[in-house]
């Protein structure tokens, strides 16, 4: 049912972009939020039942003074493994890390006004891979903070398949459901609503983050040469 949900959901992202056509394709290069290449962004996670748990979705925006823009957007991965990588706790205080998968969701770039515009109003990724590695610290069995590093590809629909776009960056928590000082218990404006799996706003019970010093690659990305793929993704999603 899960990639059932996704499959339409996807589709009707796809259908967006097709009925835009496509005018160009994205300019190849490097960039960075740390140079004001464009903007860094914030995230909200729909819990599937507590903070480190396979089902969360994750929803994440450009952001500049705290109002939402269109540079960049990562519309609903969701967990499907938490795996934990090391660290160790002492009566409660330590760190402890963890690489967390996410599988489905897409990606969209903003057009008009970034530096890779190569005339498309944007640009729609399925989400290739997107893996997130965090450090959660402990004092006396209390979560204080926790800092992430992520990784993501994606290839970009209606050009060719080699065009793709890989991103890393970095996150940090400001607070979640239940949680106490310094983290914040109510999530602030400036941060997404939650999302399900499906991409709709639902719920109030997650955690939200800070994504910054992000860096965007992208590469091999011809002339159009047909509106979409998407014959490949529903394989990929079919049960």
């Amino acid at each position: 049912m899960r990639n059932a949900i996704l499959v339409s959901v996807l589709t009707a992202a796809l259908v967006t972009v097709s009925a835009t056509g496509f005018a160009g394709p994205p300019l190849s290069g490097d960039y960075k939020s740390t140079l004001g290449d464009f903007d860094e962004g914030t995230a909200a996670s729909l819990w599937a039942g507590s903070f480190l748990a396979s089902g969360n979705v994750l929803f994440a925006q450009s952001v500049a003074g705290g109002v939402f823009t269109g540079d960049w957007l990562i519309h609903c991965p969701f967990v499907v493994s938490v795996i934990p990588t090391g660290g160790v706790l002492i009566c409660g205080t330590g760190n402890l890390d963890y690489m967390i998968v996410y599988a489905g969701g897409y990606v969209q770039l903003g057009g008009p006004g970034t530096p890779w515009d190569g005339g498309d109003a944007s640009y729609t990724g399925l989400l290739d891979s997107f893996v997130e590695f965090r450090t959660i610290q402990y004092l006396s069995g209390v979560l204080k903070g926790s800092t992430s590093d992520y990784a993501l590809s994606a290839h970009l629909q209606g050009y060719a398949q080699s065009c793709m776009t890989w991103a890393i960056g970095n996150g940090v928590l400001r607070g979640g459901t239940g949680f106490v000082a310094p983290l914040q218990s109510v999530k602030p404006a400036g941060y997404p609503d939650y999302h399900n799996v499906a991409c709709v706003v639902s719920g109030t019970v997650g955690h939200w983050d800070d994504v910054r010093d992000l860096t965007l690659s992208i590469t091999s990305c011809p002339v159009a040469t047909q509106q979409s793929t998407w014959g490949a993704v529903k394989s990929i999603y079919r049960n």
